[in-house]
Order: structure tokens, then C-alpha cells, then sequence
């Protein structure tokens, strides 16, 4: 995937909000949304392309 589509932009600052959500408030919930976009985010982009 292009890194300049806007969908993965999309999907990165989401994964980033929930990252930064889960390290002020952590609970299976927040970790549950963190972990389900990491995996959309994989569906997206090959494993080279995830982003840390």
C-alpha cells in the first residue's frame, strides 16, 4: 500500500489515538480497540509496511 493513501493515514492516527488512550487509561476495552485496528491496519498493508 502507497504510505500516501489517505485511508492508511486514516487508520494510523487512529491506531495512534488509541495508543495514546490505552497508556492514560489502561483497561480491556482500550486494549481490545488498540489490538482490532492494529489488525485492520494489517489487512491494509503488508507486514513490512506496519507501522511501530
Amino acid at each position: 500500500m502507497n504510505k500516501n493513501h489517505p485511508v492508511y493515514h486514516s487508520l494510523v492516527s487512529r491506531l495512534e489515538s488509541l495508543k495514546d488512550q490505552y497508556r492514560r487509561h489502561p483497561c480491556e476495552t482500550s486494549r481490545y480497540r488498540l489490538v482490532r485496528q492494529e489488525q485492520l491496519i494489517a489487512q491494509w498493508v503488508q507486514t513490512s509496511d506496519f507501522p511501530s
